[in-house]
């Protein structure tokens, strides 16, 4: 009976999810990947109208002033140039200093966190969250490449964590009905086989009604592209460059031919990496350096020649231009159907 009441409710969830029309606001979680453009574009063509939706995303190197470590320099910029073409706001969450920061943690507690606050129009305010659990503690460890959220640490600390912190504390969902939407496929690992299609967002309280809807969570990865090329909108140039999943540019799940990669167009970020694991005396991968790692791996997926070097240009960019969003000559990117590896599970 317990059983069944249950899939009552989530029956009955899934029935009012999908009034959409009843939502305030629609915040689309936008980490630049496919799937968040699919969740976006979907949501467009369903016929919700702009003025509902934000989206969010969450700068896992942390602020401005803090220096790039992990993540792709362009995505940042590239999630902006979408939320210019489709005349959509965008409001940027971070810890202070990113994954970084709180890798190198030592006898401290965990950095602050930051987000962007709509003030009046389109101008927005920075707003600080001091961290009040003071844990002093030390990592000097790399995220485990593990599905534990525990232990692999930077998907809560640096994403999960600064969303959930700003949707509690912007005073402006107070009193509102949001749906928050992202990007998960149940292909994409057996852990995301699990999930639930729409459920009650861990940010629903008594002040505020929201729930949790991943619109694609069924569709297979053929189905995603084809909604991005009918809009014609230029994906991410990490897909561009060979790489199956829009994540970290230097992500805990990356394949040895990642790391070739890597290393290959952007030897001065691989160098970063392979030298923080000599100075805190601790490897990404259990008996393996990330030198060790990458050897292993070759450069077949990577594009040639002047191909190659353009959208290099573009993924070490920190900018990435509006009118680069839509392209009339579309094609499949060398990254798309090449598996899950390269992303978080």
């Amino acid at each position: 009976m317990a059983i069944k009441k249950m899939e009552e409710e989530q029956e009955t969830l899934f029935v009012n999810v999908l009034s959409l029309k009843k939502y305030d606001k629609i915040i689309v979680s936008m980490s630049g990947g496919k799937d968040s453009l699919a969740c976006l574009l979907h949501l467009l063509e369903l016929g919700v109208s702009r003025r509902k939706i934000e989206l969010a995303h969450q700068c896992v190197d942390g602020g401005p002033d803090d220096e790039e470590f992990m993540d792709w320099p362009v995505t940042e910029a590239y999630c902006k140039a979408i939320s210019i073409y489709f005349g959509i706001p965008i409001y940027f969450q971070w810890r202070k200093g990113g994954i970084l920061g709180e890798m190198m943690r030592k006898d401290s507690s965990t950095n602050d966190v930051y987000f962007e606050q709509k003030v009046r129009g389109s101008k927005k305010k920075v707003v600080k969250l001091d961290t009040t659990r003071k844990i002093i503690a030390t990592r000097l460890k790399f995220p485990a490449v593990k599905a534990d959220l525990r232990q692999r640490w930077c998907s809560s600390v640096v994403k999960i964590d600064p969303f959930r912190r700003a949707l509690n504390n912007n005073p402006h969902y107070v009193g509102k009905k949001i749906l928050v939407v992202t990007g998960e496929r149940r292909e994409e690992s057996p852990k995301r086989a699990k999930y639930e299609e729409v459920e009650y967002h861990t940010c629903h309280s008594g002040r505020k009604f929201v729930h949790s809807w991943r619109p694609v969570i069924d569709w297979k990865e053929d189905k995603v592209w084809s909604i991005i090329e009918r809009w014609k909108i230029q994906p991410h140039p990490a897909y561009m460059l060979g790489w199956g999943r829009m994540s970290c540019f230097g992500c805990i799940f990356s394949s040895p031919q990642h790391w070739a990669m890597m290393k290959e167009i952007a030897p001065h970020r691989f160098e970063i990496l392979a030298n923080k694991e000599k100075e805190i005396n601790y490897t990404m991968y259990h008996k393996l350096t990330l030198e060790e790692k990458a050897a292993k791996g070759d450069l077949e997926l990577l594009p040639k020649g002047e191909e190659l070097d353009y959208w290099v240009k573009k993924a070490m960019s920190r900018d990435f231009a509006q009118e680069d969003i839509v392209v009339e000559n579309w094609k499949l990117p060398k990254g798309a159907f090449r598996g899950s590896a390269g992303g978080p599970s």
